[in-house]
């Protein structure tokens, strides 16, 4: 069957029309945009995935994050669900924050309890409007930020770019957690709005062999988010 050039350039421009290309403009620039889009909304949902070496939270009780999900509203409310390790056994745990406030669900009781300073972690600061990820790609980037094409998340499609950056420079967001050596980075991000849809962080100085990798997910920006403080026993 033959296929005359007219058909062939049909096809082509159907495909173009599919979907976004690669724009013609710094990956950095893009990175910058997403910073600035994620800084501006006033909400979002978030999930965060950790895998490879354990992240542990509190080196006396060996509490270990294995994952956080939940909504954060501007400037400083959060409320997230944790599934962790106490030492050997798994556990689930609801925690709030209201700015400097902190509350926590008891492991055993479900009771709500004021977060104890030795949990020694607060989602919170991985989106704070100073030291946060979205502060980090606005005014930080990444380095060495390049293309790797467009791909799809949910039906969308979405730019992905890799960089990396220097563990230094995450202390803050992350607690202290990630190492100070470089990290590996990669980014999808929406064209249309240039919110970020994933991140991925890979801590090679963690382990060589099973690094831990900070899988982030986000959606639902702007959305009606209601975070009160809990009823404390």
């Amino acid at each position: 069957m033959k296929i005359f050039p007219f058909t062939l350039s049909l096809l082509g421009l159907l495909l173009t029309a599919c979907g976004p290309t690669i724009p013609q403009i710094p990956p950095a620039e893009v990175v910058t945009r997403a910073g600035e889009a994620m800084l501006q909304a006033p909400s979002f949902h978030f999930k965060i995935d950790i895998s490879g070496k354990l992240v542990v939270l509190n080196q006396l009780t060996q509490l270990s994050l294995r994952s956080a999900e939940g909504d954060f509203a501007r400037p400083d409310k959060m409320g997230v669900h944790l599934k962790v390790l106490l030492a050997v056994a798994a556990a689930e745990l609801d925690m709030i924050a209201l700015g400097n406030e902190q509350y926590l669900t008891n492991v055993l009781t479900k009771q709500w309890e004021v977060l104890p300073p030795e949990f020694g972690f607060n989602p919170a600061i991985m989106f704070d409007p100073q030291i946060g990820l979205e502060q980090l790609l606005l005014k930080v980037g990444l380095d060495n930020a390049h293309w790797i094409g467009v791909e799809t998340i949910d039906g969308q499609s979405v730019y992905h770019l890799q960089g990396s950056i220097s563990g230094e420079r995450l202390q803050g967001m992350s607690g202290g957690l990630i190492s100070k050596g470089p990290v590996e980075v990669d980014l999808w991000i929406e064209p249309d709005t240039s919110l970020p849809r994933k991140a991925v962080i890979v801590d090679q100085d963690s382990d060589p062999e099973k690094p831990t990798t900070w899988t982030m997910t986000f959606s639902s920006y702007g959305k009606d988010v209601n975070i009160t403080t809990p009823k404390v026993q």
